[in-house]
């Protein structure tokens, strides 16, 4: 990679170690945030922040308590007072609509996987999150098996069809996924938005967004998959995926090579201001930077990773 890249790795990286030994001081362990994993998503999940970068958080929590409770709403309440306090001491911005995402996931809901209810609990967000882009921050063991768990889930007839096995139902929820991305920037789009705000929103799901459902799709056709490569790529970053994959496909190291250097041009981007916007030269070059990544990764180069593994390719549509 970059030192484009890499100067930011290694500065997320101390973001998120610092945020860790925050939560490891506020939350001791024998207390009742043992039952709580934490993890991070967004620009610290993927190890791409910027000074500007807010905290995207899930919580959740190993079972629901006798009364049907996930966490009673005193300790709730102090609990995210602690928090709150964390994100005001290291300079985050305040949390997305007064906090409104901050709340507790049981596991259960998170391993319901197709039910009706996951479409509005948030616990469908909260599950491909945690496979695309996530890096635990709290009760890191809970975190590992309920990544466990999860990928265990969508692998429950591998046992019978190893030698055979395409991880179809995850994929179509990956794919379920970007779709919602892209029917929720529809729905949300707001005209009164001024422009710094409305591009960007755009440019984050033609970039951020669509490489972290893509890089994971592309690791996913591969021959006899299994959970443990799943596992494997889980904690891998998008672009660590697509690190690995270049290195054990010749054929398409180069593509990869030019996806680097087109989302290189979007982490420079994101150091101007909002005056950036103002010249209507730079939305036309915004746009169409947009759209051209948007072809190299969703038609060229998933076209070259499917035609690698064309019995799958006859089984999934993902370009």
């Amino acid at each position: 990679m970059s030192t484009i890249f890499e100067s930011i790795r290694i500065e997320s990286q101390k973001k998120l170690d610092e945020l860790r030994n925050e939560l490891k001081l506020a939350y001791p362990e024998g207390d009742l945030n043992n039952q709580i994993c934490i993890y991070a998503c967004g620009s610290m999940g993927r190890l791409e922040m910027t000074e500007k970068s807010d905290l995207d958080l899930f919580f959740v929590t190993e079972d629901k308590g006798p009364q049907n409770f996930v966490i009673a709403n005193l300790d709730k309440y102090l609990f995210f007072s602690k928090l709150y306090q964390i994100n005001s001491r290291l300079k985050y911005q305040v949390p997305s609509k007064g906090g409104m995402y901050w709340d507790f996931t049981p596991k259960e809901n998170l391993l319901d996987i197709g039910s009706r209810q996951e479409d509005y609990n948030n616990s469908f967000t909260a599950r491909m999150l945690l496979l695309l882009e996530s890096k635990p921050l709290y009760n890191e063991n809970a975190y590992k098996k309920i990544v466990k768990e999860t990928i265990d889930k969508y692998f429950s007839d591998y046992t019978d069809y190893s030698d055979k096995f395409y991880p179809l139902f995850l994929m179509n929820d990956i794919l379920r996924y970007w779709y919602t991305l892209t029917l929720n920037y529809e729905y949300r789009r707001d005209d009164k938005d001024d422009a710094n705000k409305r591009y960007w929103k755009r440019l984050k799901l033609k970039y951020a967004r669509l490489i972290t459902c893509y890089s994971m799709l592309a690791c996913l056709y591969h021959k006899n998959i299994s959970p443990d490569y799943v596992l494997k790529c889980v904690e891998m970053t998008p672009f660590e995926r697509l690190s690995m994959l270049g290195s054990e496909r010749k054929e398409i190291k180069d593509i990869v090579s030019e996806i680097e250097t087109a989302y290189e041009w979007y982490l420079e981007l994101r150091k101007e201001g909002p005056e950036w916007w103002n010249e209507p030269q730079n939305k036309i070059e915004a746009m169409t930077q947009a759209d051209n990544f948007h072809n190299l990764v969703v038609h060229k180069f998933m076209k070259c990773v499917a035609d690698g593994n064309p019995a799958l390719r006859n089984k999934a549509d993902v370009y």
